[in-house]
Parts: structure tokens; C-alpha cells; sequence
């Protein structure tokens, strides 16, 4: 067989390979909501992105709030950068119609605005973690690793 043939049976075989192989879907949305988007729930997003991509779990987590601050929280930013957790170190972002439509969860550390009143939110009260950042985390982490072993233990829908 000659070299360029062999080469297009492999080039042809690569490409049958390619188009068979199941697409990935892009990993489905949880939205951890706060007041000020700037410390419980950019908590709550980092230790859930961190726990769900060791469980090879299809969920990503995004931080947002009802009415967002200029900048992240202090507490927040210093107790992940001393727990080695990481996080997207942006600017506050307002929840928009969009991310909760698109949203598989909803969980919340603050009263939802009326435009979140068609979704199943979860609320949660926890302290600030102005107020003791490590308090706040263990809290925090308590209700994510149960939402983390709700996703986990759902079986995924049939194709």
C-alpha cells in the first residue's frame, strides 16, 4: 500500500472516529445568589466548582446578586485565597433573567426578587463572612456539599 493512501485511510478512519464520538455537553448552571454578589455567594461558587469538578460532575456555579457592590468582599477574597480555593476575582455581577432562566439550581442567601418567583430557589441564612469568615465557610460548605450529593446522586436523563 502506498504512503499516501495508508495516510487517507487513517485521515478517513480519524474523521469517522471524530463525527461517532459523543459530543460534551457544556456543564449545566447553578446560580448562588446574595445580596451583594460579593461574599457568600462568590463562597458557595468557588467550593462548589472545586467539589463538583472532583466528583467529574456536568455543573458549573456562577456568583450573583441582587444588588451588587463595586468590588468583591475582602472576607471573602482573603479566607479562599488562605483555604488554596479558586475563584473568578471580577467585580460583582447583578442576577440577570438570563442566568436564572438558564439555571438548572437557584440557591440563595437572601431574599429573591419577585422575577424569581416562577423558580424553586433555595434560601439559605447564614453568617457573614464579615463576621468570622471561617463560621460563614463551614456553614456555606455544609449546604453545598448536600446540593453536590443531591446532583451527584441523580441519575442523568435518558438520550
Amino acid at each position: 500500500m502506498s504512503a499516501m493512501k495508508y495516510l487517507a485511510l487513517i485521515l478517513a478512519a480519524s474523521l469517522a472516529m471524530a463525527q461517532s464520538a459523543p459530543k460534551q455537553q457544556p456543564p449545566k448552571t447553578i446560580v448562588f445568589l446574595c445580596e451583594h454578589g460579593a461574599a457568600k455567594s462568590v463562597i458557595a461558587a468557588a467550593y462548589f466548582n472545586k467539589l463538583a469538578a472532583e466528583r467529574h460532575l456536568p455543573f458549573h456555579a456562577i456568583a450573583r446578586g441582587t444588588t451588587p457592590q463595586e468590588d468583591l468582599a475582602k472576607s471573602a477574597v482573603a479566607g479562599l485565597q488562605k483555604d488554596g480555593v479558586a475563584f473568578p476575582n471580577e467585580k460583582p455581577k447583578l442576577l440577570s433573567s438570563a442566568d436564572a432562566k438558564s439555571a438548572v439550581r437557584v440557591m440563595s442567601f437572601c431574599p429573591v426578587p419577585d422575577s424569581l418567583a416562577k423558580k424553586q430557589v433555595e434560601r439559605y441564612d447564614v453568617p457573614a463572612p464579615s463576621d468570622g469568615y471561617d463560621k460563614a465557610r463551614d456553614e456555606i460548605l455544609k449546604h453545598v456539599r448536600e446540593l453536590i450529593d443531591q446532583l451527584a446522586a441523580t441519575p442523568a436523563p435518558a438520550k
